[in-house]
């Protein structure tokens, strides 16, 4: 099945999980955004950061879904660097529920991105 225009159910199911994940983390960008209005001046500053921070991370979860549909292997490692920075990121900042959330998805994801990796590019 090396057919060009075949998408495995591994690639399905990950671009599924990265668009869940871009989801996530655009709802947290937007109670980030909300929570502006009850802040000072000082915290909103900081809140708008978090929030540009939050919502390219999301960005990068719904670029990885288109990257990991092109079936190449370098934007196969580029989604997994994506997913590997995510991972790493979570624990340098508090750790709470929604944390606990992305990092079992991305866990998640990286595991079906490691087992299955050769889904993920074309092979001839």
């Amino acid at each position: 099945m090396n057919n060009k225009h075949f998408v495995s159910k591994p690639v399905k199911i990950t671009q599924a999980i990265f668009g869940l994940n871009a989801a996530i983390w655009l709802i947290i960008g937007i109670g980030t955004l909300v929570r502006m209005s009850q802040t000072s001046t000082n915290q909103a500053i900081v809140l708008w950061v978090i929030a540009i921070l939050i919502f390219g991370n999301a960005g990068a979860m719904l670029f990885s879904v288109w990257l990991i549909g092109q079936r190449k292997r370098l934007f196969y490692l580029a989604a997994l660097a994506v997913l590997l920075v995510n991972i790493i990121l979570t624990f340098t900042d508090q750790f709470g529920l929604l944390d606990f959330l992305t990092l079992i998805i991305d866990l998640i994801l990286l595991g079906i991105m490691l087992v299955k990796r050769q889904a993920f590019w074309n092979q001839g």
